[in-house]
């Protein structure tokens, strides 16, 4: 007999539409709980991602379907296969509860994060728990105001690549971070990470293709060594390009390159640094690109408003 002859069949045909939707319904909720620019891409993978999640549900809902039909007597069939069925349709419901109440234990760890004072931050990160090397847990950590120096620099020494991963969830566990930035990110554009923990990092991304280097923190960190922020005084990479352009200890030379760059980013950018040379804020005022021009004459009237020139 045919699989779709047989009256499991039916079972494994709404079960898995019931978890495609489910898996569809989870993924929007994630699109729209992200500050990325680039979360609205996530539905053009939707209907892949939900199709994909159809087959196992749908496999799930298959063995269901025949345990059930085979208390009632509906369907026969060897012994063997009836306690596989169980155990299959047991499995689904036991790994969503299981994944449900770590969901709900991992945001009530994040949560108390931001009521932490700096020794509770560092007592959190020696601690024993099942989230002491979770990623979000750290990214909790690392973008708490109060993490001090030490703390930030123990956990840029890490060396676990999901922790340049860029981060998203169905649970509320990003806190102020709605870009979903990867936990190296978080810890290079903090105020209280120290010049040597910031050398380390730009080390680190030199050294391997990591999915989030943290260029763009570091170039526009004022407290990143000088000798770190020269490797990219002559980088026409977008992101070191736009990290220089907001740092105000970027030499002016480097700002009159960055003025004349390609990407309309980098000239903005220059127009929120409070260091950008006057002449440059009048060159960027007749920008081809409006949100620039209108940027740069906002700095010049605020300058003059404050006294400068």
């Amino acid at each position: 007999m045919r699989l779709s002859a047989r009256p499991e069949a039916r079972w494994a045909l709404w079960s898995g539409i019931a978890g495609a939707l489910a898996v569809a319904a989870l993924s929007m909720k994630a699109i729209h709980s992200s500050g990325s620019s680039t979360a609205a891409l996530g539905y053009v993978y939707l209907p892949l991602v939900a199709a994909l999640a159809a087959i196992p549900v749908g496999l799930w809902g298959l063995a269901l379907g025949h345990a059930v039909l085979r208390l009632r007597g509906a369907v026969h069939s060897p012994p063997m296969v009836f306690v596989a069925a169980l155990l299959l349709a047991a499995a689904l419901p036991a790994l969503v509860a299981y994944e449900v109440q770590r969901g709900l234990r991992l945001e009530a760890a994040v949560h108390g994060v931001r009521a932490m004072d700096v020794l509770a931050l560092a007592r959190a990160y020696e601690a024993d728990t099942p989230f002491q090397r979770d990623r979000f847990f750290l990214a909790a950590l690392a973008q708490h105001p109060q993490a001090g120096a030490q703390l930030l620099g123990r956990i840029a020494g890490m060396r676990d690549p999901d922790l340049y991963q860029p981060m998203g969830s169905i649970w509320d566990v990003l806190g102020e971070n709605r870009q979903g930035l990867a936990v190296m990110r978080l810890v290079a554009r903090h105020p209280n990470t120290d010049e040597e923990t910031l050398a380390r990092l730009a080390d680190a991304a030199d050294a391997g293709p990591n999915a989030q280097k943290p260029v763009f923190e570091l170039a526009a960190n004022p407290r990143t060594p000088s000798p770190v922020l020269a490797r990219w005084y002559d980088s026409t990479d977008t992101q070191a390009e736009w990290g220089l352009a907001l740092n105000p200890k970027t030499p002016q030379r480097v700002l009159l390159r960055l003025a004349a760059s390609q990407s309309p980013t980098t000239r903005l950018h220059l127009t929120l640094n409070k260091e950008t040379p006057r002449e440059i804020l009048d060159q960027l005022a007749g920008d081809a690109a409006p949100a620039v021009a209108r940027s740069a004459a906002q700095a010049i009237e605020q300058r003059r408003k404050g006294g400068r020139p």
